[in-house]
């Protein structure tokens, strides 16, 4: 009898473990990280070898960047010996990422080659190939000439085809270090900057257009010959605001800044404006609707003015979501703000 029962107990135990890992995987698809944080935790109180807990709560602090703190969960999921083939190799994955972010590149590789061996599910495997793809280390990339810096590593494709090489990791090097003390804020690791020669070979192997940036490897690529780059800016802002909604105006004008900041930005905008007519609010909803990339110069003036008259902390606000709407939930006078800003671009 007390056999039968113990039994019966075990039985209700991994049937209410099942019960409540499935929950935890509901709400890790559902991108809430932080419930998955808490519930695991105190799950992990009452099992704290559970390998699939473990590894749900690592990838769960590693999907909000917290690189370090996943480590342990990450690797105590591993270790277990009861692991499956699945857990194990999405844990190995996700802690080869928290190992690139900190700097420790071979480890991350490593463990990715690891993983190509391994029995994973075909779905595991694909994140497995994406992230060797996105740590951008493998054999293609050995020819290419590398140049360190402090901040930035800087990777060539063909160094030769760059006009002036070194204005051009000057200049972002100089944004690099303006972007950093706006937003009070260093990335983990070195930023990685790959330089295309050939944008179309690019294409090939990411299946989309230079450049683009990855803000948790800190990793960005760009095509040598793109003179109005701002991917170092989008990558940093993020990493640090994750902007809900962008707005081409607020978007790139916030990258023209950083670029031009020592400049008159004003006098910059006002060269290129129509002068018989012009709505700024117009150009914000319908860039389309004036000459192609007037928002660049514009939207650089107008953070520059926001900066000025209110300040860094409202604009990080208004950076979340660069929306007329938001605009006016965070400057309670922003109708007064922008006539005042359409004047001095008028004048």
């Amino acid at each position: 009898m007390h056999r039968i029962l113990l039994t019966l107990l075990l039985i209700l135990i991994q049937f209410s473990s099942m019960s409540q890992n499935k929950e935890l995987k509901k709400l890790y698809s559902k991108g809430k990280y932080d419930q998955v944080i808490e519930k695991a935790q105190t799950l992990l109180a009452e099992n704290s070898s559970d390998p699939d807990l473990n590894s749900t709560l690592g990838r769960a602090y590693a999907n909000l960047k917290q690189f370090t703190k996943a480590i342990p969960y990450l690797k105590k999921s591993i270790s277990n010996e009861s692991v499956s083939e699945e857990t194990k190799t999405l844990s190995k994955a996700f802690l080869a990422k928290c190992y690139f972010v900190i700097g420790e590149k071979q480890k991350a590789v490593s463990l990715l080659k690891e993983c190509q061996n391994g029995r994973g599910s075909k779905e595991s495997q694909r994140f497995v190939h994406k992230y060797l793809n996105q740590f951008q280390t493998g054999i293609y990339y050995k020819a290419w000439e590398v140049v360190e810096s402090d901040k930035i590593r800087f990777h060539f494709q063909d160094k030769q085809k760059v006009q002036n090489a070194e204005s051009y990791m000057e200049r972002f090097k100089l944004n690099y270090s303006r972007i950093v003390s706006f937003y009070e804020v260093e990335p983990l690791k070195k930023v990685d900057v790959f330089v295309w020669a050939d944008r179309n070979e690019a294409f090939r192997k990411f299946n989309r257009t230079l450049g683009f940036s990855n803000s948790d490897l800190c990793i960005i690529n760009v095509w040598d010959k793109q003179k109005d780059d701002y991917e170092l800016c989008h990558m940093i802002t993020q990493m640090v605001i994750k902007p809900k909604f962008k707005s081409l105006l607020v978007d790139k004008g916030l990258g023209v800044y950083f670029d031009t900041m020592d400049k008159n930005l004003f006098a910059i905008a006002r060269k290129i404006i129509p002068k018989d007519k012009f709505s700024f609010l117009e150009l914000w909803e319908e860039p389309t609707r004036y000459e192609r990339n007037l928002s660049y110069p514009v939207g650089a003036a107008f953070i520059e003015f926001l900066l000025n008259k209110k300040g860094k902390t409202k604009l990080k606000e208004f950076l979340k979501i660069q929306t007329i709407k938001n605009g006016e939930e965070v400057y309670p006078d922003f109708e007064q703000l922008v006539k005042t800003f359409e004047a001095m671009l008028m004048r």
